[in-house]
């Protein structure tokens, strides 16, 4: 009784939908779809879409609207609204809010954040032809994908390292998401979705445009970052990359994580590869980073997803050579800055009133390198953690400089401090 009522919620008949389009995408490759609408326009569709939307929370678009804002005045009453206005297609895009967050090379990223009602309508579309497009989608890309990660990026590159692919082009995309180009983008698209009410829906975010300090800037190419839909959009644009390197140049392995792209080359130097790889991103009007991309022996290391990868002979048998991983120098000053910043210069809370905020900081940070070659690393973190906590000490009891000067990590683990250390699961 119990199975049989799991599958009768929304989110089971959602998950029941996907699995069936998938299915027949995979069966069928060639195969397009012309009538998706009906299914987007589901109110289960839209439920799970609300559910996606809550729980990654965001902002409020130009509407100032936020999910508190939603559930203060009713979401069934919200989401019955949504339904009648895409049944009746009165449904309208509205232009996203322009929004700054810095980068870690001092400048800053543009995002763009549409409307909690367009979030919605974007996560239903979503819903019904990520399963399309997943059938095709190549194993060498893992970014903003179901079931796949960048820990999984990370073991492959570090296998394929390992057996030999130790020359790496590292290349990078100039402003990725910013250029690419419409007409491209919906003609790949089209080749699984010919439904017209789904294709203009699509059509609409893309030319919704932006605001950007009360003006509205018209948008002519490009997909606004922080939209739900934004990240399929782009695996679909560099799809028929991964399709061409697969079929045409088979002595090389791409690893590509959204715009971020690595090439492992085993036989031929790098450099030939190159000409191939410019040819084809201006076939999709994309733009090389000539500042960022490199090429690179994997013998003097390179940095990938926060990781930083560099093949050595190992300890046991200096006739063999394996990919070792830890974090990169970035990654170990983010963690350093972060934890700066969760201890701060505050004094009148209590020891465990900081613990508290340090903990998910470094129980996340961890669970993304423990099981790498990382436990050097995290000592470093942990004595840093501590140095910090000493220091914070000494101004909260207004101490000498060499008070809590040996208190040892014991005290702080009694309180309830999380530490690195001891919690790596694998090291080669």
């Amino acid at each position: 009784m119990t199975a049989r009522k799991a599958q009768s919620t929304p989110i089971e008949k959602v998950r029941v939908l996907q699995r069936k389009l998938y299915r027949v995408a995979k069966a069928q490759p060639e195969r397009t779809f012309g009538v998706l609408y009906d299914k987007v326009c589901s109110k289960n569709v839209l439920w799970a879409a609300w559910q996606q939307v809550y729980r990654n929370c965001g902002a409020a678009g130009i509407d100032g609207q936020t999910i508190e804002d939603i559930e203060a005045q009713g979401v069934k009453e919200f989401l019955r609204e949504l339904h009648g206005q895409l049944l009746g297609q009165r449904y309208k895009p509205c232009p996203v809010r322009r929004v700054f967050i810095p980068k870690p090379d001092g400048r800053q990223r543009p995002l763009g954040i549409p409307m909690v009602r367009d979030r919605v309508v974007q996560a239903a579309v979503k819903i019904v032809i990520e399963p399309l497009f997943e059938a095709n989608f190549r194993n060498g890309s893992y970014g903003f994908r179901p079931k796949r990660s960048a820990k999984q990026a990370i073991y492959d590159i570090r296998k394929w390292v390992t057996y030999g692919y130790d020359k790496v082009i590292d290349l990078d995309l100039k402003s990725y998401f910013d250029t690419i180009d419409h007409g491209i983008l919906m003609r790949l698209v089209a080749r699984r979705v010919k439904d017209p009410r789904v294709l203009r829906l699509i059509r609409g975010w893309l030319r919704a445009g932006v605001m950007n300090n009360g003006n509205w800037e018209v948008s002519i190419v490009g997909t606004p970052q922080g939209g739900v839909i934004s990240p399929l959009l782009a695996n679909i644009y560099l799809h028929p990359l991964d399709v061409y390197w697969e079929r045409q140049v088979k002595d090389t392995k791409m690893v590509r994580y959204a715009d971020d792209l690595l090439v492992l080359c085993r036989w031929r130097p790098a450099e030939g590869y190159m000409p191939r790889l410019r040819e084809f991103l201006c076939r999709l009007r994309l733009t090389v980073n000539e500042e960022k991309t490199r090429i690179v022996s994997a013998w003097d290391g390179f940095d990938f997803l926060g990781a930083h990868f560099r093949k050595q002979l190992t300890r046991r048998d200096n006739t063999r050579s394996f990919c070792y991983t830890w974090p990169s120098r970035r990654s170990m000053q983010r963690i350093r800055d972060k934890v700066k910043e969760a201890i701060g210069y505050d004094d009148r809370p209590a020891l465990e009133g900081k613990i508290e905020r340090l903990n998910p900081i470094l129980r996340g940070w961890g669970a993304y390198f423990h099981w790498m070659n990382v436990a050097q690393h995290f000592r470093k973190v942990d004595k840093y953690v501590q140095y910090k906590l000493r220091r914070w000490l000494r101004r909260k009891h207004q101490r000498t400089r060499r008070a809590f000067w040996r208190t040892p990590m014991t005290f702080f683990m009694k309180s309830g401090l999380y530490t690195l250390h001891g919690t790596v699961v694998h090291t080669c």
